[in-house]
């Protein structure tokens, strides 16, 4: 087995700016560990809402009510998704959605109250099972922080479960910075639901958004972190490295991308 570097050597990497033989090395470890080994999962994206209480500053996914939208997606609209992804082969359902729109707003509450729901999570839970059912498609499920119960709850009616840390540094919640007014985007929360999804045994999926504002040190933090996390649990399946894209109207629409060499730099130092 290759060996693990420590914290303090894995540090040391945000000073390397040898991209090509920091790869080669990864490369090697990756060959040892896995060999020519590619694995990935046909899945449908259900866009259960596009409301969410935070507002981070590079999100096009998540977006206010409109007079007119519903809020969320109809068991019925679930079905269809569910089925049209069956048909064209896929075994995963990637529930995708807001955190908790309901406590920012009343057009979330409004929309839960004529479903029959309370929570967003409740009616997601009724969802994945409904599709589960249906369809035999296994529910992968993102719906951000989640408690002991909310995970206990969820994991009876889905394969798996994520979130993404994104980063570690408090210093990215700040005023200015891009997760500044999103509560659910608090390290300390992100970890807290990861360690509870590991004393759950949920095979959950995490990583981290390079690219808003983090040192290539607080990325390695970061991944130390999820590291520890699945050395005490074993649970973490998947760890996925996102470049930020800017993207318009968004608050971060003029802030600079990642290039390349850094988005190669940060995959093989993981």
């Amino acid at each position: 087995m290759p060996h693990q570097l420590c914290a303090e050597e894995a540090l040391a990497l945000a000073e390397r700016r040898d991209t090509p033989k920091l790869m080669a090395e990864a490369a090697r470890l990756r060959d040892i560990g896995h060999g020519g080994l590619v694995s990935y999962s046909r899945k449908v994206f259900i866009p259960l809402t596009h409301l969410c209480r935070d507002v981070c500053h590079y999100c096009t996914f998540a977006k206010p009510p409109k007079k007119g939208e519903t809020a969320y997606l109809t068991p019925e609209q679930v079905l269809e998704i569910a089925h049209m992804g069956a048909a064209a082969g896929c075994t995963e359902a990637l529930f995708t959605l807001g955190d908790k729109p309901e406590l920012r707003y009343q057009a979330a509450r409004d929309g839960l109250a004529r479903l029959g729901y309370d929570s967003t999570l409740g009616y997601l839970e009724a969802m994945a099972a409904l599709v589960l059912r249906e369809t035999g498609i296994l529910p992968h499920l993102n719906p951000g922080l989640m408690n002991a119960e909310d995970l206990a709850r969820l994991r009876k009616v889905s394969a798996s479960m994520g979130i993404m840390l994104e980063s570690a540094s408090p210093r990215l919640m700040q005023k200015g910075m891009p997760h500044h007014g999103s509560p659910d985007k608090e390290p300390a929360a992100r970890l807290a639901c990861l360690a509870e999804a590991g004393r759950a045994r949920v095979p959950f999926t995490s990583g981290i958004l390079i690219g808003i504002g983090e040192t290539r040190r607080e990325r390695i933090e970061a991944l130390l972190r999820l590291r520890d996390l699945h050395d005490a649990h074993g649970h973490i399946q998947e760890i996925i490295i996102q470049n930020f894209r800017a993207k318009p109207d968004t608050r971060m629409a003029n802030a600079p991308e990642p290039n390349t060499d850094d988005l190669l730099w940060t995959i093989w130092s993981r």
